[in-house]
């Protein structure tokens, strides 16, 4: 395993001897942890990805239009310009889409090597068949990352240098399907799921882009160094901007979420079987100036975890040294470890480590409750998979700091502290009170890892303020630790309930400064 990583299986072989690998709040940070990088350290380091690409002379794809040819599916025909497009790419690195009444249709994904380019007008619009269910753009190397540990340090088939810039990218599927977006119809590299997708790849740059009608993932890249994402329109029922480990230096800027089925933005150094061709830790993220102001689900997500390989390999993913700065309209910040459903105790706890969060506008209030240690037996919502505050965290953390957020008033009702960090795990259910077609009742599925725990060792907060532009005077108090209950009305009254917890070492407040 690369060196640079050796700390972090350290820190996971002492987290298997402190406690039962789902999260010990006896678990005890180790010196060799790599070195805290402050905030501004991070912004600088990735400015260098901060570039647009500049334009290339490109052949216009109308040069090879005698590749075309047409399909007719259910009735309507479409003509298909993946050959033609593809020969732009293998004879010249590249291909200019214009801006045509005609769309430009795909019936196989287009493959992109070392040094290729794919620019389009910001009308031209890029099509999947309705019969298609891969992605519809991918680097030409990817490897099976869920089969076998993948390594940032081997480039020995590395895709280099690609960009995308520009186009309108749409699938025809109006339904988020959890197994369209694949490599290819093969599905050779399990879990794939975007319309752009990438793994194995360094220098990406995607930009001015348009997604409509998605996959699981709108762009969806793993396995990668030197990423910049900027001037994203994601305007589909799917996920946002998907990354998955390991990945080392990326820039996410400019989003527009219009309308996602999920996680507007994701970094997930562990994840779930379907979701992710490869894994590993996340190190050095920027997102920035991002909003999401029309869309229905509003959530950025940062999981880390323990993957573990059919083999008994087991790697360490956690996600450090990260900036989520200057963010409008987010409502849910999820840092909590999620096993598939009903899985609870397949996963572990993973790790956190140097976190910002800095002008965050504005972020929904959670509930006031006088405690939630006592006879607590999760989120009370049954159906919902909504977050109970909107900064929700089940991960070993520590250094997580929270600056210049603005938190939205209830108006009349307020009481008391509400909860805006929740520490600890969450317990609700699909399926309570539902019936097959046969009219069986259908057992409840839990969706939260209800008997872990997890240890935040340092928050750190500075210039929380309401709508009103006042500042907290207890900030400390908007944290809230969590001890989950059983619930002993459970076979009637939902949610399970369960024996895990949250825990705090230290809430420090910063003095109060200029936003960053």
């Amino acid at each position: 395993m690369r060196e640079r990583y050796l700390p972090y299986v350290i820190l996971f072989c002492g987290m298997i001897f402190l406690g039962n690998g789902l999260g010990n709040p006896g678990m005890a940070w180790s010196e060799e942890n790599p070195k805290r990088m402050s905030k501004q350290e991070i912004v600088e380091d990735l400015q260098s990805l901060i570039r647009y690409p500049e334009k290339r002379d490109l052949p216009d794809v109308h040069r090879y239009s005698h590749l075309t040819t047409t399909v007719t599916v259910a009735g309507k025909t479409y003509t298909l310009w993946r050959a033609a497009i593809q020969a732009a790419l293998d004879e010249h690195q590249g291909v200019y889409l214009p801006r045509s009444e005609e769309i430009y249709y795909l019936d196989a994904p287009l493959l992109m090597d070392s040094n290729t380019t794919i620019q389009a007008d910001a009308d031209a619009r890029i099509h999947a068949i309705p019969t298609l269910r891969t992605c519809l753009v991918r680097n030409r190397h990817m490897l099976p990352g869920r089969i076998r540990p993948v390594y940032l340090n081997d480039d020995s088939s590395r895709d280099q240098n690609l960009v995308i810039s520009g186009g309108i990218w749409s699938q025809e599927s109006t339904v988020r399907r959890e197994s369209y977006g694949a490599s290819d119809a093969q599905n050779s590299i399990p879990g794939s799921a975007g319309v752009l997708l990438f793994s194995n790849v360094s220098d990406l740059s995607l930009t001015h882009i348009r997604v409509e009608k998605g996959a699981p993932f709108a762009i969806h890249v793993s396995n990668a160094k030197n990423v910049f994402i900027s001037d994203i329109s994601v305007e589909t029922n799917c996920d946002g901007v998907h990354l998955n480990g390991p990945l080392d230096r990326a820039v996410i800027q400019k989003l527009d979420c219009v309308r996602t089925g999920d996680d507007c933005i994701a970094l997930n150094a562990w994840d779930w079987p379907q979701s992710g061709p490869a894994l590993g830790p996340i190190d050095r993220v920027l997102v920035q100036d991002c909003q999401s102001i029309r869309g229905s689900l509003k959530d950025i997500r940062l999981l880390p975890g323990v993957l573990k390989y059919p083999d008994g390999t087991t790697i360490d993913c956690p996600i450090t040294n990260v900036v989520i700065r200057n963010i409008v309209g987010f409502n849910y910040f999820k840092m909590y470890a999620q096993s598939p459903a009903g899985a609870q105790h397949t996963c572990q706890v993973g790790t956190l480590d140097n976190i910002y969060f800095d002008n965050i506008q504005t972020v929904l209030r959670g509930p006031y409750r006088e405690s939630w240690t006592k006879d607590f037996y999760g989120a009370m919502r049954p159906t919902a998979i909504g977050g109970i505050a909107p900064f929700s965290i089940l991960s070993n953390a520590r250094n997580l700091t929270f600056e210049n957020l603005t938190i939205a008033s209830d108006g009349e009702n307020e009481k008391g502290h509400p909860c805006i960090f929740y520490v600890g795990p969450e317990s609700a259910a699909f399926r309570w009170n539902q019936y097959d077609a046969e009219g069986k009742r259908l057992k409840p599925l839990e969706i939260f890892m209800h008997d872990s725990s997890c240890v935040v060792e340092n928050i750190e907060l500075r210039n929380i303020r309401d709508e009103k532009g006042n500042l907290y005077p207890e900030p400390e108090k908007l944290v809230k630790e969590v001890q989950l209950s059983l619930n002993p009305n459970y076979e009637k009254t939902p949610p399970r309930g369960g024996v895990g917890s949250g825990k705090v070492r230290k809430v420090t407040i910063l003095p109060p400064e200029s936003s960053f």
